[in-house]
């Protein structure tokens, strides 16, 4: 009550002292006296008021910053949950496979059209074919539709993928599905270096791209089910972020390595394919599991 009726003598206070000064100078005076003997004890007075000094620090430079900082600390505040107590060993786990199928499938993906290039020229998708650069106008014409029809049934391949996702989830449950699924494209992987022919690149990538969705939907499926319902969002955000990350590391450095030595980058997709299967052996099972 003391806080409200002091409250409201301030802004009487407040309205008045325009008026008083050109009208009643005594009054002026009194007013301001009072008021000034309220801001100096605002706790005797029951109010809280900071003082000038304070607020024009707070508006200079605590703002914005102090803002920043707190909105910084919230939102990284569920990231920090994720590596505390039983949640750390899955989350690392997590965080190895999404990089491993991220540089390994993306890195891949992109180049799959030179390989098929280069397995047309010189016989193998790791054939470094020197093409002499001619300074002459080079027509687009006609237009060799071969390598969208490559890129077609290589994206085609991924229905069977999905179909089988869907049949045997709940029945094999997730994990399993994603072990067998990085094993499987680790070995497609390697098959590749032994590529001879045009034919044998398309199937290879085909059975790559179908196999390996089948991890992709496995890690949707277990990066909600393994963590509870106020960090399902905020996990699956993280780990996405870390696979874009993976991904872009993984075409630059299969852009470099690819014409030094084809088969540095394709063992190296292969042995992180296999190692994000092994990690995934450490990750517990979530089949028919009670969610929280």
């Amino acid at each position: 009550m003391l806080a409200s009726a002091n409250r409201q003598t301030l802004i009487v206070i407040n309205l008045l002292l325009p008026v008083c000064r050109l009208w009643t100078p005594a009054l002026f005076g009194l007013l301001k006296r009072l008021k000034s003997d309220i801001l100096a004890h605002p706790t005797i007075c029951g109010l809280h008021i900071p003082s000038e000094k304070k607020e024009r620090e707070t508006r200079r430079g605590g703002t914005h910053t102090q803002r920043f900082v707190n909105l910084l600390k919230q939102c990284l505040a569920p990231i920090r949950q994720l590596f505390v107590g039983e949640l750390a060993s899955r989350s690392v786990c997590l965080v190895i496979i999404f990089y491993c199928i991220s540089f390994g499938y993306y890195g891949l993906w992109m180049w799959f059209p030179e390989l098929f290039k280069r397995a047309e020229d010189g016989g193998s998708p790791c054939a470094n074919v020197s093409r002499l650069q001619s300074h002459d106008n080079q027509s687009c014409y006609p237009v060799k539709t071969a390598v969208y029809m490559e890129g077609f049934v290589t994206a085609a391949s991924n229905l069977p993928g999905n179909i089988f996702t869907v049949l045997l989830m709940d029945v094999i449950g997730g994990k399993a599905l994603l072990c067998c699924s990085l094993l499987l494209s680790s070995v497609s992987v390697f098959l590749i270096y032994e590529v001879k022919t045009k034919a044998q690149s398309l199937l290879i990538s085909c059975v790559f791209s179908g196999v390996s969705v089948v991890a992709w939907n496995s890690l949707d499926v277990l990066g909600t089910e393994l963590y509870p319902t106020q960090l399902r969002s905020s996990a699956l955000g993280f780990f996405t972020g870390i696979g874009r990350v993976a991904a872009i590391m993984g075409n630059i450095v299969f852009g470099q390595l690819v014409d030094t030595n084809c088969a540095i980058p394709v063992l190296l997709v292969s042995a992180l394919l296999l190692t994000g299967g092994i990690t995934a052996l450490r990750l517990p099972r979530t089949k028919q599991a009670e969610l929280t």
